[in-house]
């Protein structure tokens, strides 16, 4: 064998030592997006136009929630019986208690919905309930039970009393419930294999395979200088 030949025949086994030297790399990211999604949130105004609730009929799924929001002079809302307006339905109805104000008050009474059962509602301030100052959430959707027809029972109602303490939901702040509603929005998490350098900054990773694969073709060299230099000695 010629040492041309020699030279030709060792060559391709020298690069099949170490295999190809192109790589690849897979990056797997994962997005993830937690937390508990905020409920539906209704608001009614007790008082803004006259003896009113507004909206004085609502329709709340289980789980949601309905602001009362408070205007001069002094009102309060509490939970009765479709048969008995005007008075708690029992010793332990819902009920704001009375909120004595000259402007828009910032303290909000809020329910939890727990189910879609009718809850029939007043204003507990002497004649406000007669004048007609009464609400339902999830009115029937059908029968005789209609919000006119406790209007017309409110009227001719003897006095309104209410419980004695505020039960049944939450009295606070405007301004804390909408810093308690701001901070339980969802967040959103992301996790990844690799992570991003900080803006401005290049980062540079070497893998355990590329520098074996670099040795190798730093040998596969020296060897080809070796060999090139025995073939040139052989022909002279």
């Amino acid at each position: 064998m010629t040492p041309m030949k020699f030279l030709l025949f060792v060559l391709p086994l020298t690069n099949a030592q170490y295999g190809s030297n192109d790589t690849s790399m897979t990056t797997t990211a994962s997005t993830t997006t937690t937390g508990s999604a905020s409920s539906s949130t209704h608001k009614v105004d007790v008082g803004k136009n006259g003896f009113t609730f507004d909206p004085e009929t609502l329709t709340v799924a289980a789980g949601e929630k309905v602001e009362f929001h408070f205007y001069p002079q002094n009102h309060s809302m509490t939970q009765a019986s479709f048969d008995n307006p005007c008075h708690p339905i029992s010793a332990s109805s819902f009920s704001s208690g009375f909120m004595p104000t000259t402007k828009a008050s910032e303290t909000v009474f809020t329910l939890t919905i727990n189910d879609t059962t009718p809850l029939w509602f007043y204003c507990g301030q002497i004649g406000h309930c007669q004048a007609g100052m009464v609400g339902v959430i999830n009115p029937p959707s059908n029968g005789q039970d209609t919000l006119d027809s406790f209007k017309k029972a409110a009227n001719t109602a003897v006095g309104s009393t209410i419980p004695a303490s505020v039960q049944g939901g939450i009295l606070e702040k405007s301004g804390a419930e909408t810093l308690s509603s701001n901070s339980s929005s969802a967040t959103v998490s992301a996790s990844a294999t690799t992570s991003e350098p900080a803006s401005g900054t290049t980062s540079s990773t070497v893998s355990p395979t590329s520098a074996a694969n670099s040795v190798g073709i730093a040998f596969d060299m020296c060897i080809l200088v070796i060999l090139a230099s025995f073939a040139a000695l052989c022909m002279m």
